[in-house]
């Protein structure tokens, strides 16, 4: 660049575009080395030019990708829906537990199994009984949990599902739902499975919630509260959550505690901790028998990915149901025997439910139970045969 000194003698300045001779770069007795500077961020118009179409382009096919992504995703859920109505929106499987060591082993068998029927022979007489599928005494708890996964797919639709285990007490209820650090059961394998399906699904985003309570004595307890306030003194008012109803015929639980679950890990911690305050007692059939129903509900949030996209929600519970309970084999007395005649009560009234459902009759008894008061939004029209016998079942319920 050139540039006037006011003596009309010129000056060569070095510039980016030019050359300039650097005396530090030179060395006594050689010429001196010369640099070049350029400009890296001009870009020549032609080349900017087709980048930015090339640009357009991706982008333009990364929305016709994600399109097919939404319509194959509709078809699928379509597809699944289908599925479930096919086989049933309520799905009731037996699973036949083994003898344990401590039990009378005998010539005969009183219980034979086939796919989908059960046999049943006591007292001289033979009773038959139908399932959509029968667990025999080696199936692994894997391949019960293969039977229930649809479910978990269809409450990641925006459907409310249920997954009950229900039986007598002692027939390995808890062992189905809540499993054993080497042999996980339905819970905590659902869990891992709902984390999974979210990370592999492209076209929604996912968020989970997390509750835990039981309903003890007609009580209902919040078992993730930060605190146990309830002591063995302190009369059960204390400890019971109040049910509500929207207009929308939507259950919400005053006061019970939500945590938010950003990973599987995280949700199992939760699940140890609350499953640790439900309450137990001896008994002559099982040393650590449940005393409540027990609850897990996790929140489903799903949103698209598109703009125009709306989020949903979906409760996803799993229960295990405290077993009914015989005077002359439990042997309970005193509050043992007053939480077995709760456990039987709310049993009857959540059967009293299901049989008004199925009937289609215009008056549901829901307020008969708080079981059933806080099930209401995920029940529907269900179809349950119940079977009193040493084996539990397994209710898996998609409510539209």
């Amino acid at each position: 660049m050139l540039l006037s000194n006011g003596e009309d003698q010129t000056q060569l300045l070095p510039s980016e575009t030019e050359t300039q001779v650097s005396n530090s770069d030179s060395v006594e007795g050689l010429l001196p080395v010369s640099k070049v500077y350029t400009d890296v961020a001009v870009v020549p118009e032609q080349q900017n030019n087709e980048i930015q179409h090339l640009i357009s382009n991706l982008q333009r096919e990364v929305e016709e990708l994600r399109l097919k992504q939404r319509v194959v995703d509709g078809k699928r859920r379509q597809a699944l829906s289908k599925i479930l109505d096919i086989k049933g929106s309520i799905r009731v499987f037996c699973r036949i537990r083994p003898n344990l060591s401590k039990e009378k082993r005998r010539n005969y068998e009183p219980v034979s199994a086939e796919s989908e029927r059960v046999r049943v022979k006591f007292g001289g007489t033979r009773k038959e009984f139908a399932f959509d599928k029968v667990f025999h005494q080696d199936t692994t708890q894997e391949s019960v949990f293969v039977e229930v996964e649809p479910t978990l797919r269809s409450a990641m639709d925006g459907h409310n599902v249920c997954v009950f285990a229900y039986g007598q007490i002692g027939t390995g209820k808890t062992f189905t739902m809540d499993g054993t650090n080497e042999q996980l059961g339905i819970i905590p394998r659902a869990i891992e499975e709902l984390f999974r399906q979210a990370s592999m699904d492209a076209s929604s985003s996912f968020t989970f919630s997390m509750s835990m309570l039981e309903v003890y004595m007609g009580h209902v307890r919040d078992l993730l509260s930060p605190r146990q306030s309830c002591r063995t003194h302190e009369p059960l008012t204390k400890c019971n959550l109040n049910i509500q109803t929207d207009p929308k015929g939507l259950v919400e639980i005053e006061g019970l505690s939500e945590v938010q679950i950003s990973e599987s890990a995280k949700a199992r911690w939760w699940y140890n901790k609350g499953k640790r305050f439900r309450s137990t007692s001896w008994t002559n059939v099982n040393q650590a028998s449940s005393r409540s129903h027990c609850l897990t509900r996790i929140n489903i949030f799903r949103r698209g990915d598109s703009s125009e996209a709306k989020s949903e929600t979906s409760k996803l519970w799993m229960v295990d149901l405290g077993g009914s309970e015989r005077l002359l084999k439990t042997g309970a007395r005193g509050l043992t025997l007053d939480e077995g005649c709760a456990i039987n009560l709310s049993l009857s009234a959540l059967a009293d439910v299901l049989v008004a459902l199925k009937r289609k009759r215009c008056h549901v008894p829901y307020k008969n139970s708080k079981l059933t008061q806080l099930l209401r939004d995920s029940l529907g029209m269900i179809l349950l045969s119940s079977l009193n016998c040493k084996y539990n079942q397994l209710l898996c319920r998609k409510n539209d």
